[in-house]
């Protein structure tokens, strides 16, 4: 009977202890676009080619707004990133997928000092790719 009890209080303790870090890990959770910049340019991951790294990185880098043929983003500034209509998104593709991948982490850098979010459908390739180009040079 004793061995059934500590065996239930083991699950519910188990069950208390998976809801609690799932209810923590989705409230403190800092913004896309802080995490993105967390993981992606960390001194730590740099290659030594400081050009290439410099390329990659999504860290701001100056005052210097780069544009790749996308000014008409610009009516997007502000927005959050899941509040964009299919008609946006498709804006966003349209220079999505223009972009060469060496270009990728320079037009991300350039939507963060233009303010604007990137949609959240376009946000995991894009971020996949700039971390492929980071392995890859490595």
């Amino acid at each position: 009977m004793v061995i059934w009890i500590l065996l239930a209080s083991l699950v519910l303790l188990g069950l208390l202890s998976w809801l609690l870090s799932k209810f923590l890990s989705h409230k403190g959770q800092p913004p896309l676009d802080a995490a993105e910049q967390n993981s992606l340019t960390d001194d730590d991951a740099c290659c030594g080619q400081h050009l290439v790294c410099e390329q990659d990185s999504l860290l701001y880098q100056g005052e210097e707004i780069v544009y790749y043929d996308d000014e008409e983003l610009d009516a997007y500034k502000g927005l959050a990133a899941d509040s964009y209509s299919e008609t946006q998104i498709k804006s966003f593709e349209e220079v999505f997928y223009s972009l060469q991948d060496s270009d990728m982490a320079g037009w991300l850098r350039s939507l963060q000092l233009r303010e604007i979010s990137l949609p959240l459908e376009l946000r995991d390739e894009a971020l996949m790719i700039v971390s492929e180009r980071r392995q890859h040079i490595q």
